[in-house]
């Protein structure tokens, strides 16, 4: 498995698997963009094998949060995971974590202290994705939500990050 900055290429795929996820919206992006249509407004990386794209993850480095989740104890920029699809073949195989990984080194690259995310409450699910973010090291920001905003220092994370994958 290799983790790389998306390309064109790779953009049908990764429409293919946000559209399994129910993501329409950021699906369509994808799709559009492969058409020939603008590039997506999010830097993304993908996990592939050979040329199959096998998950990515989308995000930004530049965010604020809102009050509700402030961390006035880590300093700007912070980073925010969009999103983050695996293939349902090649879910429970380290894909996942290796992609959350590859943000949190590029956020690190990026100047970032601290990365967030809202785990897709969309469906039933969402009990599974809250468990994987907390096994990667990503803890509630909410008290009152426990499935609400997750998140991390950053360095906390990637050391935790780097335990679980087995790599410096």
């Amino acid at each position: 498995m290799l983790l790389r900055r998306s390309k064109p290429g790779d953009y049908r795929q990764m429409a293919d698997i946000l559209y399994g996820m129910g993501h329409d919206q950021e699906g369509w992006d994808y799709q559009y963009a492969a058409e020939g249509g603008p590039e997506p407004s999010l830097p993304s990386w993908v996990a592939v094998d050979g040329d199959e794209v096998l998950g990515l993850v989308e995000g930004r480095f530049d965010s604020t949060y809102d009050e509700r989740i402030e961390q006035p104890g880590h300093p700007l920029p912070h980073a925010w995971i969009y999103l983050i699809g695996v293939r349902p073949d090649a879910q429970r195989k380290g894909v996942g974590t290796a992609l959350l990984r590859c943000f949190a080194e590029q956020a690190a690259m990026a100047g970032c202290s601290f990365v967030a995310m809202s785990p897709d409450q969309s469906d039933g699910d969402v009990f599974k994705r809250v468990a994987f973010f907390r096994s990667c090291g990503l803890m509630p920001l909410v008290d009152s939500d426990p499935e609400d905003v997750h998140g991390a220092p950053l360095a906390e994370l990637l050391t935790h990050l780097r335990e679980l994958t087995g790599k410096g």
